[in-house]
């Protein structure tokens, strides 16, 4: 692919290149450890890590078939990690089927998500044979590690975060780890082997974090202002998780409701169903979901102002283009 080409290249072209990509490692009728990376892999969800990579590398001056294994690499990553969360969360659907732990069990299901992580290893130091400089390759390794090693932190945190209010400053900086690093963990990767300079991955990691917490704002919205995500609503009451809406209404309340929200997180006896339906009914009577909404906002403005040391091009405007009104809330 020239680069004339690769200028021109289309969301569906990036989508369709790493699916092919996809199916030409894990094809039809594997078994084994390959077969449990095929099971997590597909259907294919949104993508956003992969096309993150493209775009990131593309808009610092690279070119998209020699990074196509490291869009590979961070699904792999990111999958494997959707694998255990699904575990720690107790949520038995996945991409509209079912979790790969309620389908070959827990032990196999975590071995699948270990196994995807070495896939995802393995699949960006494919990058030094596709012509991308050794150094290039060893820097965007220690993205990859350092970000899943700052993803996993976050997550213990929020393990521990549960069934009790924090501040929301403390939510913020969780999640600004956990879903920020994910994105972090794709821009970093592309503009690493595309030889971005220190100011552009500075950029990127700034746009990343940003964007993955207004993100992470918006799954939030979804339990509770009738929009539906890819996991069950329930998911967050079931495991006493005090999302930000929730410690927004918390704060917004009174000292009455304040107690009911704080009862509703640690109550272990009553069917979550009817513990997320008395705290919507909370969360939506109190000025949470609009303040919840301006912040999400916010971040998308800070995330979009953070491209400025990029270099103006399509594929910025491209990365630029997920901060836009109606993409987040």
């Amino acid at each position: 692919m020239t680069k004339t080409d690769v200028a021109r290249v289309a969301d569906p072209e990036i989508a369709a290149l790493v699916r092919a990509e996809v199916e030409r490692r894990w094809p039809d009728g594997v078994s084994g450890l390959a077969g449990l990376a095929r099971y997590g892999l597909l259907p294919f969800g949104k993508m956003m890590g992969p096309w993150l990579v493209v775009r990131s590398a593309l808009a610092v001056g690279g070119e998209l078939a020699p990074v196509l294994p490291a869009a590979v690499a961070v699904e792999c990553v990111q999958v494997g990690a959707m694998m255990h969360d699904d575990i720690i969360d107790s949520d038995p659907e996945r991409r509209s089927k079912k979790a790969a732990y309620a389908t070959f069990g827990e032990p196999s299901a975590i071995v699948g998500g270990d196994g995807l992580y070495f896939h995802g290893f393995a699949a960006l130091a494919e990058c030094r044979d596709t012509g991308i400089p050794l150094d290039h390759v060893t820097h965007a390794l220690t993205i990859m590690s350092d970000a899943g090693l700052r993803i996993g932190d976050a997550a213990v945190q929020e393990i521990r975060m549960g069934r009790r209010i924090c501040t929301t400053d403390e939510y913020l900086a969780m999640i600004r780890d956990k879903s920020g690093g994910l994105l972090w963990m794709a821009c970093g990767v592309g503009g690493a082997l595309a030889g971005a300079t220190g100011a552009e991955l500075a950029a990127l990691r700034d746009y990343s974090d940003l964007l993955g917490t207004g993100y992470q704002i918006r799954d939030d919205l979804m339990a509770y202002d009738g929009t539906r995500s890819g996991k069950p609503n329930i998911s967050d009451v079931r495991n006493g998780r005090p999302t930000l809406p929730v410690l927004l209404a918390h704060r917004y309340s009174s000292p009455a409701r304040r107690q009911r929200i704080e009862d509703l997180l640690a109550d272990t006896t009553t069917e979550p169903e009817a513990r997320h339906v008395e705290l919507a009914a909370v969360v939506r009577d109190s000025d949470a979901l609009t303040a919840a909404r301006d912040l999400a906002r916010d971040y998308a403005r800070r995330a979009e102002h953070a491209l400025r040391d990029l270099p103006p091009s399509e594929h910025r405007d491209a990365l630029a283009d997920l901060t836009a009104p109606g993409r987040l809330v």
